[in-house]
């Protein structure tokens, strides 16, 4: 099998094993079925990946590696603390409506709580929340944010984020639209995650979260 082949191999089966495991969780993904709509026998999965659990966790870091840089892209560029903060979030909230599997294994993992190598996988979940605990803390200390707990607003933030996407078709219910991962609805969730969330973090209530889009409420 040439280099080029192989790789194209490798991103087929994890796409198809991310929208595989998003879907049906850890347990009820099969690498059978996997395989047949990557369009290879089960055991050429085995070329790739030991193991089911092997290819859940290839998966994960997959994920993480893209959240990871879109948060350290956002948090590094230039600007104000108010203004890294909106970058953050409109950020994630676009990762997350471009792809669309992540919110729902990011939430399945704390669901399913399969047994992955944490070698391979705890470095990443630390590189991601140490991050993000930096820069609150950081915001926090040149007062631009309100004094807090940096661990809690971890947490409500990311729930805010995380969890929208991962309702599917109820959030699509919630909100009275066909989809949640339509422009209009991706556009008017990070209108009101500045609206709801950021105001709320910052010191300077009187900044401009952005206007809200028409047609919405």
């Amino acid at each position: 099998m040439s280099e080029r082949r192989s790789a194209d191999t490798l991103d087929k089966i994890l796409e198809v094993a991310e929208a595989a495991f998003a879907r049906e969780g850890y347990d009820g993904a099969h690498l059978q079925h996997i395989a047949g709509l990557v369009g290879v026998q089960k055991t050429a999965l085995y070329y790739y990946f030991p193991s089911k659990a092997a290819l859940y966790e290839a998966v994960l870091q997959r994920i993480l590696l893209a959240l990871d840089e879109t948060i350290r892209s956002a948090i590094e560029a230039h600007g104000s603390p108010a203004d890294r903060l909106y970058r953050l979030s409109d950020s994630i909230n676009d990762l997350l409506a471009q792809r669309r599997n992540y919110a729902q294994i990011l939430i399945r993992i704390f669901v399913d709580r399969p047994e992955v190598n944490q070698g391979e996988i705890q470095p990443l979940v630390e590189t991601v929340v140490g991050r993000l605990l930096r820069f609150f803390k950081e915001g926090m200390d040149a007062g631009a944010f309100q004094r807090s707990s940096a661990r809690h607003l971890f947490q409500s933030a990311m729930g805010a984020l995380v969890f929208h996407y991962a309702t599917g078709g109820l959030g699509s219910a919630v909100l009275g639209v066909e989809d949640i991962y339509s422009s209009q609805a991706v556009s008017w969730r990070r209108q009101e995650i500045r609206r709801t969330l950021l105001r709320g973090i910052l010191s300077d209530l009187d900044a401009d979260p952005g206007g809200h889009d028409p047609g919405t409420g």
